[in-house]
């Protein structure tokens, strides 16, 4: 201790005291540091520094999280009234779209009825021309048109000389040579003939459609004007025709006509009497 102090500096304590009395001062101060390491005022003031500081942050925090709670409500509750108006808008535009589309519906079936209306009444227009034409074909009405008018007659001689007078079979020969150049519709003396008229010698005379003939017999054919008398001149008929006219005098005139009229055939002409109609399968 002596050592010590000569190092320090420190001069030997004066007066009455003795060196007990310095040596017990000196190790109660020294138990004083150690039991009391700290200022009593740390202990005293920090700690609760430090506990007002973490309440008042922890405070600051909560109020900042119920301030964005009560901003999410009043957003939420701001907005919902706007979600309802958009709902109730959508709503009214969806009522009104489904009212548009069962008005179209509407339209839509009544447009199909009328098309059927139509296709009915164009699928009878259509019917009655076709029934039209083929009662035109068949000959049951009368037509006009251009034709090709061929005049047969008897020689002169015809009644010294047999072989000079017209027969049926002559005229069924012009005939057949007509419908082959191209004839849609063909009558003689006025009398129409049709798939059932017949062309028939009756002692001195011919019939057609059973009615007797006399010369000269005007045999008519309507058709194209451009090909049936071109046609006609290449056909065997007119050949044979020429042959009678050059060989047997016999009377072959050939002209065409800018428009002719025949009458429709008798109805016993075009009236089916042993024949049925076949039903065909759609199969």
């Amino acid at each position: 201790m002596a050592d010590r102090r000569a190092e320090s500096g420190a001069e030997p304590a004066s007066g009455t005291g003795s060196s007990d009395d310095v040596t017990g001062n000196s190790m109660t101060l020294l138990q004083n540091i150690i039991d009391h390491p700290l200022d009593d005022d740390y202990y005293t003031h920090e700690p609760h520094e430090r506990s007002a500081r973490g309440r008042t942050a922890a405070v600051v925090v909560i109020a900042f999280f119920a301030l964005l709670i009560t901003l999410a409500v009043l957003q939420t509750q701001a907005a919902k009234p706007e979600e309802e108006t958009e709902r109730a808008v959508l709503i009214t535009q969806l009522e009104k779209r489904m009212e548009s589309i069962d008005t179209r519906k509407e339209e839509v079936a009544d447009l199909g009825r009328a098309v059927g209306r139509l296709q009915r009444v164009q699928a009878g227009a259509e019917a009655l021309a076709r029934a039209q034409e083929q009662r035109a074909v068949v000959g049951t009405i009368a037509v006009s048109g251009p034709a090709l008018r061929v005049t047969v007659d008897n020689a002169g001689d015809s009644d010294d000389n047999p072989a000079g007078r017209v027969r049926d079979k002559d005229l069924q020969v012009l005939v057949n040579g007509l419908w082959a150049a191209g004839a849609e519709a063909i009558a003689i003396n006025g009398n129409r003939l049709t798939a059932m008229s017949s062309i028939r010698a009756a002692g001195e005379g011919i019939t057609v459609n059973y009615r007797s003939l006399t010369t000269p017999y005007v045999v008519t054919a309507i058709g194209n004007p451009r090909t049936l008398p071109g046609n006609f001149v290449e056909t065997s008929a007119a050949q044979t025709w020429t042959v009678l006219k050059e060989n047997f005098g016999m009377r072959f005139d050939v002209t065409e006509r800018d428009q002719a009229e025949l009458p429709a055939a008798p109805r016993r002409a075009s009236t089916i009497r042993h024949a049925t109609v076949l039903e065909v399968s759609d199969q």
